[in-house]
């Protein structure tokens, strides 16, 4: 039973707090498979004839001079001359985008998963997003929250308090910089008003807003879908009637595929480029008694601290929506497919670390960088992204001026 649900009975009813989702929604469009209108002068594969007449073309035509045309190819399938060859075809579908808000009142401990489980089971069952807790795939559920990626089964509703509280203090003592150094590209005029969080008693989890009853709202509530600024949190919060707001839209830099779920496939694309296994000699090793050790590998406790933190990726892609240069693998591979590099370059056990070196070295690989370092603002597994991206800048200009000298 969900969380959210199971507390409800246990919890004092006046910390109860007001929350108003308002997601970002897409319905894709059905795909119309078109079909290319065969030539006489091309061969044509016998996998796409359904027709006598299509399979003669295709087997009197292997000896024409003409390039062959492949009835499946579209003009959707080019890609950015930086990608590999093998780049899974990005491409922006075709559908409807609205903003959709649902009411629920939750507790401060509730994250933002238990809000959106309990929308599908009380309010409206068509919100799609993905996750994975307790299935074996950690960090399948990342989101952006108010314009920030994040994993939604680890950010609960007492943290967007306190990240609001923390920004308007930070707004009303004249700051433009966050502790980062980044700046918000927002109005603050909207921002800068106090935050307010109304306890709720008297609503239910099950009873929707009028919007949220709806899972076709009109088109004067549809909102573009990342093309403009994200709505602000707080921005409702100058009426002490007011109930706290989030705004959930996809991961920022993949294509849509509905609602919160987008297209994952190039960044595993790009990880697997790279080959993210040990490539070890495969020696026997001994122990200090002089014994085979055939179980394992032997390794020093120094060794094994230069890449353990990097083991731990879980290749959630909140560091890919973070970074401002990626944009589904097509101009930079990303920061995840470099840091499953970085991974095994700095395994002593790893013998190829040269190769791996010569594989990032490319115009979409480290060139691409631009160490904005926002990569590792919201890793959720405390790896430092911009910090190994610049590890990795220095060990290939390194290896560059190795053998320009030699």
């Amino acid at each position: 039973m969900n969380s959210m649900y199971r507390g409800s009975t246990a919890r004092n009813v006046s910390s109860e707090i007001t929350l108003v989702l308002r997601v970002k929604r897409f319905r894709p469009k059905p795909e119309l498979e078109r079909r290319r209108p065969s030539s006489p002068f091309a061969a044509v594969s016998t996998k796409s004839a359904t027709s006598p007449v299509l399979s003669a073309t295709s087997s009197s035509s292997s000896s024409s001079p003409f390039p062959s045309v492949s009835s499946s190819s579209t003009p959707h399938s080019s890609s950015s001359p930086f990608a590999s060859n093998g780049a899974h075809a990005r491409r922006t579908r075709r559908g409807h985008r609205w903003t959709q808000e649902y009411t629920l009142c939750v507790a401060p401990t509730d994250t933002l998963l238990d809000c959106l489980l309990e929308i599908t089971r009380t309010i409206d069952p068509t919100l799609a997003f993905r996750y994975a807790c307790g299935h074996g795939m950690c960090g399948s559920d990342a989101v952006s929250v108010n314009g920030t990626p994040t994993l939604l089964c680890t950010t609960t509703v007492a943290q967007i308090i306190d990240q609001q509280h923390a920004e308007q203090h930070r707004l009303t003592a004249g700051g433009t910089e966050d502790s980062d150094g980044f700046r918000r590209t927002t109005s603050s005029t909207s921002s800068a008003e106090p935050i307010s969080v109304v306890p709720h008693s008297s609503m239910s989890l099950s009873s929707p807003t009028a919007s949220g009853s709806s899972s076709m709202p009109p088109k004067s509530k549809r909102t573009g879908l990342g093309t403009g600024t994200e709505p602000d949190a707080s921005q409702d919060a100058a009426d002490p009637d007011m109930p706290l707001v989030v705004t959930l839209s996809p991961l920022p830099g993949f294509a849509v595929q509905r609602d919160l779920i987008v297209d994952i496939e190039p960044m595993f694309e790009q990880i697997s480029r790279l080959k993210p296994a040990l490539q070890a000699d495969g020696a026997l090793a001994t122990t200090t008694d002089g014994k085979v050790n055939m179980l394992e590998y032997i390794q020093h406790p120094e060794e094994l601290a230069r890449y353990e933190l990097l083991s731990n990726c879980i290749a959630c892609g909140v560091c890919e929506g973070s970074c401002p240069i990626y944009s589904g693998g097509e101009a930079f591979i990303g920061p995840a497919a470099l840091i499953a590099a970085a991974r095994f370059i700095n395994d002593s056990r790893d013998l190829t670390a040269q190769s791996r070196l010569d594989a990032i070295d490319t115009a979409d690989g480290v060139a691409a960088c631009q160490s904005v370092r926002a990569c590792g603002r919201q890793c959720p597994r405390g790896i430092d992204v911009g910090e190994e991206m610049w590890q990795l800048i220095t060990a290939v200009n390194e290896r560059r001026n190795d053998t320009v000298h030699d």
